[in-house]
């Protein structure tokens, strides 16, 4: 698959559905929403739509939901079960506009509703029956899901499904891209280094996302080796990384993951890396820049780096017990 395209067989099964979906509404009612229709995709299949989907949302609402395209390709990392499930997509007469998405993360199984701002709260009702029907299908003693706090629609369906809050949860920030902080000095012997130049050795990332990280990382469209940053101490070894995604689509800058090894920290190698990925991403044209954050020393350097906190989400979950 060529990066940054969609194959062959997703864009027949979409466009096969569009074109179902157009007979319909030229069928019916002059005005009549036109309906969704849900279909099944795993693999890089369901990495490509879902790709769509995010970036459709975030252009027709700045600031809509949890997760960026970007996100997505993130998780793509490492192999998982629930890479080869049939995820839940519905189309209109545009493309993906719903999504219910599940995604193992060790013993526990996350769902994800994926819902654009276009479609109507009757279409919203279908996808939401449609699509606790199909979670209900599978097994699993618990799911989790992580919704925004300003979003009380999902979370009055999520207690309605038996979802509680766990008391665990999250907070979405941005910052424009004319504001980044500008790049402080590393420490002495210390070096950044992206993807480019490390090439000769493993990715830095193996030792907690496996040994398939780098290939997986490929297959996405947005990975790109030099917003891969690592800082080498001066033995050489890894002190830290970060890695840094732009989307030619909806022109957001993410950051995901960051990471500053135990024996490193407190020499600002956090902070030099946030900076010079920043720099990097504005470079390439990426307008607004976004991070996610769960705990308070990454909410210390995400703040105090110019991000401001836009949105808070909590989690819950529903045990089968």
């Amino acid at each position: 698959m060529r990066p940054g395209r969609f194959s062959y067989f997703v864009l027949y099964l979409v466009r096969r559905t569009i074109n179902s979906l157009r007979g319909q509404s030229q069928a019916g009612r002059v005005g009549y929403p036109v309906r969704v229709r849900r279909i099944a995709a795993s693999g890089l299949s369901y990495l490509e739509l879902v790709t769509w989907l995010l970036r459709r949302i975030r252009l027709a609402d700045g600031g809509a939901g949890v997760w960026e395209a970007a996100d997505l390709q993130w998780w793509w990392r490492t192999p998982r079960q629930t890479d080869h499930i049939g995820q839940a997509f519905w189309l209109d007469d545009r493309g993906p506009v719903a999504a219910l998405l599940l995604t193992q993360w060790g013993r526990r199984w996350d769902l994800d509703p994926i819902l654009s701002p276009e479609l109507g709260d009757g279409e919203r009702d279908r996808v939401w029956e449609e699509g606790l029907a199909w979670l209900d299908s599978f097994s699993r003693e618990r799911v989790e899901v992580l919704a925004r706090e300003d979003d009380p629609a999902l979370t009055d369906r999520l207690i309605g499904a038996g979802f509680a809050p766990t008391g665990e949860g999250g907070a979405e920030a941005w910052m424009d891209a004319g504001d980044r902080p500008p790049m402080p000095a590393l420490p002495d012997g210390y070096r950044l280094v992206d993807r480019t130049q490390t090439l000769a050795r493993p990715h830095h990332m193996i030792g907690r996302s496996g040994p398939e990280v780098e290939a997986r990382l490929r297959q996405t469209s947005m990975y790109d080796p030099q917003l891969d940053l690592a800082v080498e101490a001066p033995d050489g070894e890894i002190a830290g990384y970060g890695m840094f995604w732009r989307d030619p689509v909806t022109r957001v800058g993410m950051v995901e993951p960051m990471r500053t090894e135990d024996r490193h920290q407190r020499r600002g190698l956090a902070r030099a890396v946030l900076a010079a990925g920043l720099e990097r991403l504005a470079a390439r044209g990426a307008r607004r820049l976004k991070i996610s954050y769960e705990s308070p020393v990454a909410r210390d350097l995400y703040l105090s780096s110019g991000f401001r906190t836009a949105s808070t989400s909590r989690t819950y979950a529903r045990d089968r017990s």
